[in-house]
């Protein structure tokens, strides 16, 4: 086999052929190039360049044109005769055979998760087998990749719910900065596979339960946690009070609220417990809904009779419709819009494009699907922030505005 180790011109256009051929192994006419005379500034370089074309011509790897005539000593185009042979020559496997034992590597780790880990990394196979990255990876970053899936399939198994990143990444790859490194990926992939593709990292954090730090649940009412026979914390306390998820287990309802209600933003959520006494449990979700708001909630939601209102209040957008959805699915049981229409959104909204990224929520049994069809494909579609309401009793529940 000829030795063509060194890196210069005739290697890195050799390389730059042979990646053609790979990135479209079923093309009908063979990759090709002309050479780039201009880069090769000496006549040195240049029958050096000459000397690299016929010696991959004599192993069967490229077909050598050259021009015609006057030109006769320079080359017009290289075409690849056999992708196989031009890899040998430059002494590496083939992008498939790479691609392949890559693979094999890392479905040790793929298979321990959920099948659908060891299917994205088919999908990434299939990607590398053409010299292309995937999802900024590529073949040669093997130990990255499989940081990767090792965190992929943790989370496919539940184990990030109730972590924070840094606590998860520990246990999940013993590295507690292995998830920072991967979070754009990860994220990236997760929401695609939660049915959101470019979903705020947030977004699909809180879907799969991770925290980047525990947050305290801000709430007003009937609420309270107890310890060691005191009150440590009472929701009624004003403006509001403040409970840890890690209390959640020593917290208990005192008397049936007339509702329950929570609010998306933090500036309506203030105004609510300021300005409305009306003897509801109102809970802030801090945006989308952290582990320790769900888990709060759905203590809170078993401990109350069923008729008791469960309300949801935040923007009339695609991210507000979003968290409704987020609601309906995690908890005992789903809340109902407040403050949230089509008509209070054209009173008070501005104009915005049609998403039909919604179409899932427009056609499932949600409660915002009336709202989420209208957003997903009216012709006269608004936004609307919650902050352009006023705060109003949960007993306007139901109310179109």
């Amino acid at each position: 086999m000829t030795d063509v180790r060194t890196t210069d011109a005739g290697v890195q256009f050799l390389e730059r052929l042979l990646e053609r051929s790979e990135r479209n192994p079923d093309r009908t006419r063979p990759a090709s190039a002309a050479p780039e005379y201009d880069r090769l500034s000496t006549a040195q370089q240049m029958g050096r360049f000459h000397d690299q074309m016929a010696a991959a011509e004599r192993f069967g790897a490229v077909e050598v044109q050259r021009g015609k005539r006057d030109r006769g000593h320079l080359i017009e185009r290289v075409r690849v005769r056999d992708p196989e042979l031009l890899a040998r020559h430059l002494g590496r496997p083939t992008a498939p055979a790479i691609a392949q034992r890559v693979r094999e590597e890392l479905l040790q780790v793929a298979a321990t998760g959920e099948p659908w880990v060891a299917t994205l990394l088919d999908e990434m196979t299939a990607r590398w087998a053409r010299s292309e990255a995937a999802y900024r990876l590529t073949a040669g970053q093997a130990d990255a990749s499989k940081e990767f899936f090792t965190l992929l399939a943790s989370i496919s198994r539940h184990e990030a719910q109730g972590l924070d990143a840094r606590t998860f990444s520990q246990k999940a790859t013993n590295d507690t900065k292995a998830f920072d490194r991967h979070a754009s990926r990860l994220a990236a992939v997760l929401g695609v596979r939660i049915g959101q593709p470019g979903a705020a990292a947030d977004v699909v954090w809180a879907h799969i339960g991770l925290e980047r730090f525990s947050h305290p649940v801000n709430l007003r009412g009937p609420v309270v946690v107890k310890g060691a026979g005191e009150r440590l914390v009472d929701g009624r306390a004003r403006p509001f009070a403040s409970i840890h998820p890690e209390m959640i287990s020593q917290l208990s309802v005192l008397e049936r609220p007339k509702a329950v209600l929570t609010i998306e933003n933090y500036a309506s959520f203030n105004r609510q417990v300021r300005e409305i006494e009306d003897g509801s449990l109102v809970v802030y979700t801090g945006g989308f809904p952290s582990a320790g708001v769900v888990e709060l909630l759905s203590k809170v939601l078993t401990s109350v009779p069923d008729d008791v209102p469960f309300l949801h209040w935040g923007d009339v957008d695609a991210g507000g419709v979003r968290i409704f959805r987020y609601l309906e699915e995690s908890l005992p049981r789903g809340p109902r819009p407040h403050l949230m229409s089509e008509e209070l959104a054209k009173q008070s909204g501005h104009p915005a494009d049609a998403d039909p990224s919604l179409a899932s929520i427009a056609k499932s049994d949600s409660e915002i699907r009336a709202l989420a069809e209208w957003l997903a494909f009216g012709s006269d579609v608004r936004h609307m922030e919650q902050e352009a309401l006023d705060p109003a009793p949960t007993s306007e529940f139901g109310r179109e505005g």
